[in-house]
Formats: structure tokens, C-alpha cells, sequence
């Protein structure tokens, strides 16, 4: 009877349309589902439409489309179950899936069905499937292969509750002739197959190069070893006098610093990736957003093969879904408006990567509207975040920076995508969490530029060791633009703050013996004197540190050199202190304090806001 109805061409016309318009909606709804895995309405719209496509598939007659369509679905019922959690993976396999989908009905369209090879990617959706599941007990397994039923198991299950002895439910099971020895023992291995993928640890690739100069260099470093062990082998039994050792020891050590250094290089090498990885979302994402909001516009991405450690890789993207998503909905305008106002129908964003020292920058362009600082600013007054009299005295980067508080949003109308007050805030907190910054660069009509700045890698830090009093601190070595010797001729106090005069440049001053408390053999300065009467700074250094456009100068007594270290978290009681980023420990075994410029900073706006009153 389907073979017949098969060769209908009315209804396979209507099946062919009413398919490939669930298709379509399915891709948008599953990018939206990757972003909300927790929207329960997207993941049954996704379903329902899978369960659509597979009934009528199969009443038509239309087997392969069947067979791929049905896994699919059950993968997207472990996940409306809860027996699975939504992961990379497992979106990746339901897109080509989708995709495969889309091919079976152009080809029905087009002259009818080919053979295809489905199982390569019907073992694809199950093995997503199965590292997403979330570990199953053994009734469940037992419930979902029908060997028992869900009434069944939970009849047992309060029998098992209320005995007095402990009882295990596979023997239960076979006691009373509910499960055989059989289907109990495969069910503990396939529970136990389960629990091993959940263990699995995360895998990258290496090019096989790097592994080469990696393992060279642990032979150069088990060469210096086993010279070290012959100097203290020779030392111990007085083949060496004590300049010979001298001279021996200070060449190991040399070698043996750069060995490490090396290895260290080599080593984070082994982790780089390139953003191509994080890129490679986009392009879909940009193309249905774009169809939901009616609008045209072109994505380009530059500096694919930028390359940053895979950690960083796999936190940025979050934030960047956020900035590039802000560019669609409130940036890139509509055609019609775009013409308007002279601009071509199609919008622009750029998407880009580049590395600058020890730092990534990536950038998100747009030549939309721009942001108005001036309703920025209402909003702002509005929210009682700040009063008209100081409003007028800020700059319009500070302006543009209110969009980054939680709950902050000029959208008149919230929609799927934005205007909520969420978004920004949380760029702003997972780039702090990254030891990154964000910035702002907006003209109104022509478009907005943010600016992601993130270092190669979380794991090892380049430092700048500064001495206050009896303590020593680590700022790190990318926020520090320079360091001077002071001249008290050039501290001032202006309006109750401490600013620095450097070659017609004023910038606000922090003393880090004020901010963090000393131990009793130092001296403090009192707080309400005057630095440039003071001879106590005569000799004192400046280190000059830089937090995206702004500059200020920290007060120190020593510069220590620089190192690059491992910096720790910060424990319970450090957790909320914003200007300690977290701890290091120094080749003498103490505790170091590693700064947070940012937060520094954050000590020192009423000064940079003096100063640019002054410079207006």
C-alpha cells in the first residue's frame, strides 16, 4: 500500500513541503537549543517535528528516512527524559543528522531515494548519545531495554526499601523470575560501559611535531640531571674544590634554566589551538539569527589560525555568542533602514583574531547604528545608577561602560535574543574570570567595535615582582607599560587625591603600602600628608600599569624583576577581595600575592575622574 501511495505526486508534493519546513525550523530551533539546553519548549518543537517527518516517512514508504529520523528521535527523547544531558557532541550529531535528513528529501524531490551509508553516522548519534547520558541505575537500564516494566521496578523497589536486610535489586529480580542471570549480567556491563565513557578524560589532538620537540627536550632535561648528580656525587667525595664546584653549579644552573624555559614553551605549545574552532559557529549562527530577525547581513572571519590555549578556546565562546548575537539584534539595522540612511541593505561583522605579545585580541565589528551614549546616559539616570551632575562630567566610554551592569538594557521591546539586561554582564564577568578585559568603541550611525583582550593561556603567568615594606607582590607583566624612579617634585594632590605628572601626562597615583596593611617595620606614610613634602619617597619606584585605554601609577620601594610563574585560586576568605586576581608561591617557598590591575583600578575612579574634569 505505501509503494502506491508513494507514487502519488500530490502527496509526496505535500509531504516534501510540510518536511522542509519542519527541517528549517528544526536548524534554527537546534542553534537556539545549544544556547538554551534547558528550554524545554524548543527541545519538544524539535521532537514533534522528527516524530512528524518519521511517521509520515514511513507511511509513505520511505525507509532510510525512517531508520535516521527514528535514531535521531531517540536521542532527542533521552534528552526530554532527563536521560541525557545536552552537550557538544550530541547538538553536532543531531545538525548532520538534520542535514543527512534534508539530502534523503531533495533526492525524493529530484528523481527518488539512493542507497546511503547511514551507519557511520547512526553510530555517531549513539555514542553522542551515551557520553551525554547521565549515569543510569540498573532498573532503569533494565526498564528502557523492556525486560521489565516501570510498574514493575518501582513494586520491587519499595519491597527493597522495606525490608529490614540489605537486598540487591538484580537478585530480586531473579529470585522472582522478573529478569533472568542473563539480562541481570548484561545490564551490569552495559551500566558499567556507561560509567567509563562519563570517566573518560577529555582528548585533544597534537601535531605530532610538537610532541617531538617536547620529548627532545626531556631528554636535554634528564642529560642536566644526571650532571647535577655526578657534581654531588664528585663534590661529596672532594674530587672538586670549591671554586671548580662553583663554576660547575652556575653552568648547570644556566643550562638548567633554559631547559625549562624551553620545556615550559613547549609544553603550552602542546595546548594551542586555533580559533577556528570557536569560529567555526558562527557563520550557522549568524544565518539564522539573521532569517529570525528579517535582516541581511554578510559575516567575515579574519585570523582563524590564531592560535590560544584550549581552555580559553572552550570559555570564550560563550561570550562571543553574547557580543556577536548584541551585533544582529540591536547593531546591524533592518534593509529598509539601512537604505534610509544610505547604507547598503546588507550589514556587516567582522569577526577577528590577532595575537599582540602575550596576549589574543579578538574583535567583533559591526557597521550598524552604534550605541547613543546620550540614552545610554538617561537610562543610567533613570536606574538611579547616577545623578544628571555627574552624568554630564563623564566621558562616553565611561558612558558606554553602564551597558556592561547587570540588568542594564536600553531595548525598548525584549525579544528572544537580547533586551533583557543579561548578556553583557556576563561578558564582562567570564573575561574577568579569564583574566581578560573588554572595551567599547562606538560611533553612533556607524557602527560598534568590542574588543576581547585574553591572555595565551591561564597556566603560566610572566610577572613583575614589587617590594612594599617587608612584602612582595606579582603584578602581571602585560599590564605594566613602564616603571620610572620617583621625583617627589612631580606627586601632587589634587582634590584630595594623589596624581603623578610623567612628561605632560597626569595620572592618578596608588600607594600599595595604604591599600594592603604592613607589617610593623615598615613605615606608612600618614594618609593626609603631603607625598611631595615628603622626603620618605626620595628613591621610591613607579610601576605604570595600563587596563585597556587607562593608565595609572603604583607607589612601590623596590622593583624585584620578572618571573613567570602558577597562580593559584584565592580561598573562602580572599574570594571578594577585587584586587588580589590570586596567590603564587616563590622559589623561597612563600606565599605571593599576584594583583589584579583591574581592580586596582577600580580604587582609583574618583582621581581618573578628577582628571578628566581637569583635561575637559
Amino acid at each position: 500500500m505505501s509503494d502506491d501511495l508513494s507514487n502519488d505526486p500530490s502527496l509526496v508534493q505535500e509531504y516534501l513541503v510540510e518536511s522542509e519546513e519542519f527541517l528549517q525550523r528544526m536548524d534554527q530551533d537546534m542553534v537556539a537549543l545549544e544556547a538554551a539546553p534547558n528550554d524545554a519548549e524548543l527541545l519538544n518543537r524539535i521532537f514533534r517535528a522528527l516524530h512528524t517527518i518519521k511517521g509520515t516517512s514511513g507511511f509513505l514508504g520511505f525507509e532510510p528516512v525512517v531508520r535516521l529520523s527514528h535514531r535521531a528521535e531517540d536521542v532527542l527523547n533521552a534528552l526530554r527524559k532527563g536521560e541525557a544531558q545536552l552537550t557538544r557532541p550530541i547538538m553536532d550529531a543531531l545538525l548532520a543528522a538534520r542535514d543527512y535528513l534534508g539530502k534523503m528529501l531533495q533526492d525524493i524531490r529530484t528523481g527518488g531515494l539512493q542507497q546511503y551509508e547511514l551507519s557511520s553516522l547512526l553510530k555517531d548519534l549513539e555514542a553522542a548519545q551515551t557520553v551525554g547520558q547521565k549515569s543510569p541505575t540498573l532498573g532503569q537500564l533494565l526498564v528502557n531495554k523492556e525486560v521489565i516494566s516501570a510498574s514493575t521496578l518501582d513494586a520491587v523497589l519499595a519491597e527493597q526499601s522495606a525490608s529490614a536486610e540489605p537486598l540487591k535489586l538484580g537478585q530480586m529480580l531473579v529470585d522472582k523470575g522478573l529478569a533472568s542471570s542473563a539480562e541481570i549480567g548484561n545490564a551490569l556491563v552495559r551500566q558499567k560501559e556507561i560509567a567509563q565513557l562519563h570517566a573518560a578524560v577529555p582528548t585533544m589532538r597534537v601535531d605530532a611535531a610538537k610532541l617531538d620537540d617536547l620529548i627532545n627536550l626531556i631528554g636535554e632535561l634528564v642529560l642536566e640531571r644526571n650532571r647535577l648528580l655526578q657534581l654531588s656525587r664528585d663534590s661529596s667525595s672532594g674530587k672538586l674544590a670549591i671554586n671548580e664546584l662553583s663554576s660547575s653549579l652556575a653552568q648547570s644552573s644556566a643550562r638548567l634554566s633554559f631547559i625549562t624555559e624551553e620545556l615550559q614553551s613547549a609544553g603550552l605549545k602542546t595546548r594551542m589551538v586555533p580559533i577556528e574552532t570557536v569560529f567555526r559557529r558562527f557563520p550557522r549562527l549568524v544565518r539564522d539569527v539573521t532569517g529570525n530577525l528579517k535582516k541581511e547581513v554578510d559575516l567575515s572571519l579574519l585570523g582563524e589560525d590564531t592560535e590560544l590555549d584550549k581552555t580559553m578556546a572552550e570559555l570564550v565562546g560563550d561570550p562571543l555568542v553574547h557580543l556577536v548575537r548584541n551585533s544582529l539584534d540591536h547593531g546591524v539595522e533592518l534593509p529598509a533602514i539601512r537604505e534610509q540612511a544610505g547604507k547598503p541593505r546588507r550589514g556587516k561583522i567582522r569577526l577577528e583574531a590577532r595575537q599582540e605579545g602575550d596576549q589574543i585580541v579578538i574583535s567583533i565589528s559591526d557597521d550598524g547604528a552604534g550605541m547613543d551614549p546620550a540614552r545610554i546616559g538617561r537610562k543610567a539616570v533613570e536606574k538611579g545608577l547616577v545623578t544628571a551632575e555627574r552624568l554630564r562630567g563623564m566621558s562616553q566610554r565611561e558612558i558606554l561602560d553602564f551597558i556592561f551592569l547587570p540588568g542594564f538594557s536600553t531595548a525598548e521591546q525584549t525579544t528572544d535574543l537580547s533586551g533583557r539586561g543579561v548578556g553583557m554582564d556576563v561578558v564582562r564577568t567570564n573575561l574577568k574570570k579569564l583574566n581578560g578585559t573588554v572595551e567599547i568603541e562606538s560611533h553612533l550611525a556607524e557602527g560598534t567595535t568590542v574588543k576581547l583582550r585574553l591572555p595565551l593561556t591561564l597556566a603560566i603567568l610572566p610577572v613583575l615582582l614589587v617590594q612594599v615594606g617587608k612584602e612582595i607582590y606579582a603584578l602581571p607583566l602585560r599590564s605594566v607599560a613602564e616603571t620610572v624612579q620617583i621625583d617627589t617634585k612631580h606627586v601632587h594632590r589634587v582634590e584630595g587625591s594623589e596624581v603623578l605628572c610623567l612628561r605632560e601626562e597626569t595620572l592618578p597615583l596608588l600607594r600599595l603600602d595604604q591599600m594592603f596593611p604592613q607589617r610593623p617595620s615598615s613605615t606608612p606614610q600618614p594618609a593626609d600628608a603631603s607625598p611631595s613634602a615628603s622626603s620618605g619617597d626620595e628613591g621610591r619606584k613607579v610601576v605604570i600599569l595600563g587596563v585597556a585605554e587607562k593608565r595609572f601609577a603604583l607607589l612601590v620601594d623596590q622593583l624585584l624583576g620578572q618571573e613567570s610563574t602558577v597562580v593559584k585560586p584565592l580561598g573562602v576568605f580572599l574570594h571578594g577581595c577585587s584586587s588580589v586576581a590570586g596567590a603564587t608561591i616563590s622559589g623561597d617557598g612563600q606565599v605571593r600575592l599576584v594583583l589584579d590591575p583591574a581592580g586596582l583600578l577600580a580604587n582609583l575612579r574618583p582621581a581618573l575622574r578628577m582628571i578628566q574634569r581637569a583635561s575637559a
